[in-house]
């Protein structure tokens, strides 16, 4: 059995020990925020995410809104009555996605009655993301990791192209998960925990991870809320495979604090060598021997 079909045979027993591991422990009805009754579509259009013109054609107007209320399961059943594409299982995919919290939580928040955002319509959700889809700042990087904290989300993109994205738990507390420039300093599969135990006491696991600076690790790891770590940046389970098996050793990593912090912070070091090194290496002086 290949390590790629261990790891996902296993996935579900992982599930249970990530959960104890950088995560911290609070209840599952804690992570609710203060919410308006409603977003708006420019709030939604600050990340970027393509134009309904771009996704549906022109003329078809739909509601980018969310509201925070219960959503019961025949409400799921009858959204996928109507649109196929819209099954309860990629709905609650999609509120995963506007929430920052583990589906298997969503699923368990619509069983007990929780209040979550909820989109107005879920099909104007169907390719949503608030994350930029091109950043031209970029397009000379061949990989680059953007973590936006205040969202919670990460993407990762290919010569300024969003290639995809997910959903993440940063630390708790603010100064957990620092914003900054890094790279991909080290990329351990089954890397275990030396400071965090699991539910059984013994060390967490935290697989397929990439360190970042210090302590600070993406990988996968249980969101119960989009603040729950201990400062490294949790992932679900098969997008922490997909950016294991993409990202490269020193591969650039942006944490930042807004999305609209973005473009600043890329014009303010333009001469960094982490994050423009093909350039850098360009400018070294010829050796002369």
């Amino acid at each position: 059995m290949s390590s790629r079909l261990a790891w996902q045979w296993v996935g579900a027993v992982m599930v249970l020990s990530l959960m104890w591991g950088c995560a911290t422990h609070t209840p599952p009805y804690a992570w609710i925020p203060e919410a308006p009754e409603a977003a708006t579509p420019e709030e939604f259009r600050a990340g970027g995410q393509p134009s309904l013109k771009e996704l549906f054609g022109g003329g078809h107007k739909l509601d980018m809104g969310w509201t925070f209320r219960v959503i019961t399961q025949e409400e799921l059943n009858r959204l996928g009555n109507k649109d196929p594409e819209l099954s309860p299982s990629f709905s609650r995919a999609i509120l995963a996605r506007l929430n920052a919290r583990a589906r298997y939580y969503i699923a368990e928040d619509i069983e007990k009655g929780r209040p979550l955002k909820v989109p107005n319509d879920f099909k104007a959700f169907k390719h949503w993301t608030p994350m930029p889809k091109y950043i031209p700042e970029v397009v000379t990087i061949p990989k680059f990791i953007v973590v936006v904290k205040d969202i919670p989300f990460l993407g990762w993109y290919e010569n300024g192209k969003l290639m995809t994205d997910t959903e993440i738990c940063i630390g708790k507390n603010e100064e957990w998960t620092s914003a900054g420039i890094y790279r991909v300093e080290n990329k351990d599969a089954n890397h275990i925990s030396r400071s965090y135990s699991n539910a059984y006491g013994q060390p967490a696991p935290m697989p397929w991870a990439l360190r970042i600076y210090e302590h600070v690790w993406i990988h996968a790891g249980d969101i119960a809320t989009a603040y729950c770590s201990h400062g490294c940046i949790n992932l679900p389970m098969m997008p922490a495979m997909r950016l294991f098996d993409w990202a490269d050793s020193a591969t650039p990593v942006l944490v930042l604090q807004s999305l609209k912090d973005l473009r600043n912070v890329l014009a303010a070091n333009q001469s960094n060598c982490k994050l423009y090194a093909s350039e850098c290496s360009k400018r070294q002086p010829p050796r002369s021997d």
